[in-house]
């Protein structure tokens, strides 16, 4: 009987363009197209600067293009800075409870397809494995509640989606997939993100960047002739267990492959604060927009949502832009003040007095129900009552942020507008536009013709 490992790896190796749906492909293109957006304007914040020199002192170079930049890397350098830059403004792609899967597949298919030389169609069927590996990796070990307060991680699993983007773009067979996945733990980070919320917080974040080099590394040890357990996932002593999960269902690993396609399923994110205070901000903005009301009329506002919300993103004012992207209070006076972070949050912000000011008369409380919904049927329930001063309240209440499936739209026009935004100021208006037309016409280029444009103005 094969092994749920193999089953895996053969089916993973089988998959190619051709038999991808259009929509499919469709939506793998605007979510490369998103995070190139996110990991150019990204390129530019304090932690991303940090993070790419400190990489260059130790890389001598390669073909990889480093975004935002003039540089090139080595394929797992380039990738750790890239990811590094996605995640910097908190306006990467979203797939609620599982974090932000195109952070920690998109960087290392691009970096290792630039430097292999492969075609936009390669390209795209490499992005769409990487993100159906994730995230039924993540659904099959779906911990119980008690567990998942206790123990969380997710590059520390999403890592296997980088791994299999980077596989399929080296054209491996089902058995080199299977090594790769076997190398895959000893490159992977501990769950560490129960103890992310403490300050000050780190700017390396879910550490994605991480997630990409040790992916390619993996794969690049494969192509160098180790080898790796191929029975990874199986038994009570596999990955899952490693990773910290109490529980894991193998079925969820294949069901309905090729029928339901979790890339349709991620989220792209309007704002650059955390996924879980979005429907807080888009109650806001439907107030703001209905009632027309400015920031002087109000007496304070009090938000209703997740206990775990209320617990860990409120507290002191933030002293950095990732702390910031965890503050309620925080999100919504820049919504406020007219400073939206639409295209990111900005260090300035952060010394405003009368930001701050208008940040402390915001409450927050657990929201009825609240809970049971975030955690058993993936939705970010919040409630946002407004105070005016002339003692009316206005109240609006969502489950689904903009962007989400089901939830207000943010489409093709707006995720191609948005890209324009984070990167014209870097590569200049001409330069984003070519990019952003190459990059929704993938599958009539080589990567490496499609990138052309990503000249630093």
């Amino acid at each position: 009987m094969m092994s749920l490992t193999q089953d895996v790896a053969n089916t993973v190796a089988s998959l190619t363009y051709d038999g991808l749906p259009a929509h499919v492909c469709d939506k793998a293109k605007l979510l490369i197209l998103d995070c190139v957006g996110c990991m150019i304007a990204g390129s530019t914040s304090r932690g991303a600067k940090q993070m790419t020199l400190c990489l260059g002192c130790i890389d001598s170079g390669g073909v990889s293009t480093v975004f935002g930049t003039s540089l090139h890397f080595h394929p797992a350098n380039a990738a750790h800075a890239n990811a590094h830059s996605a995640s910097m403004l908190s306006l990467d792609d979203s797939y609620v409870l599982f974090g932000h899967p195109g952070a920690s597949i998109i960087p290392a298919a691009l970096a290792v397809a630039e430097d292999v030389g492969n075609s936009g169609k390669e390209l795209l069927a490499a992005i769409v494995g990487g993100y159906e590996m994730s995230l039924r990796l993540g659904t099959a070990m779906r911990p119980s509640e008690d567990r998942d307060r206790q123990v969380k991680g997710l590059a520390s699993w999403q890592i296997f989606g980088a791994c299999t983007a980077a596989s399929l773009l080296h054209r491996f067979s089902d058995e080199q997939i299977a090594d790769a996945y076997g190398l895959i733990p000893m490159h992977a980070q501990l769950p560490f993100l129960r103890k992310f919320h403490s300050r000050p917080m780190s700017l390396l974040k879910n550490n994605y960047g991480w997630a990409n080099k040790g992916a390619i590394t993996a794969v690049d040890l494969v192509r160098a002739g180790f080898h790796g357990n191929r029975t990874i996932f199986d038994g009570d002593d596999g990955f899952w267990a490693m990773a910290g999960s109490d529980r894991f269902e193998p079925r969820d690993m294949l069901d309905r492959w090729g029928e339901r396609y979790f890339i349709l399923e991620t989220g792209f994110k309007p704002f650059g604060v955390c996924r879980w205070i979005h429907t807080a901000v888009d109650c806001l903005r439907a107030l703001l927009t209905r009632h027309g009301f400015g920031r002087a009329d109000v007496n304070g506002i009090h938000v209703e949502t997740v206990s775990d919300f209320v617990r860990d993103f409120n507290g002191p004012w933030p002293q950095s832009t990732a702390e910031a992207a965890f503050h309620i209070p925080y999100a919504l006076a820049l919504e406020l003040h007219d400073k939206s972070s639409t295209a990111g949050l900005r260090e300035e912000d952060l010394t405003d007095e009368a930001l701050k000011q208008t940040a402390s008369r915001t409450s927050l409380s657990p929201l009825a129900g609240a809970d049971e919904k975030f955690y058993a049927k993936k939705l970010l329930p919040a409630r946002v009552n407004v105070t005016l001063r002339n003692g009316e309240t206005l109240s609006e209440q969502a489950e689904i942020p903009t962007g989400a499936p089901g939830g207000p739209a943010f489409g093709p026009g707006e995720v191609e507008a948005k890209f324009l935004t984070l990167a014209s100021p870097i590569l200049g208006e001409a330069n984003a536009v070519r990019l952003k037309e190459a990059l929704l016409e993938l599958e009539a280029l080589s990567v490496r013709e499609a990138l052309k444009s990503c000249v630093v103005a």
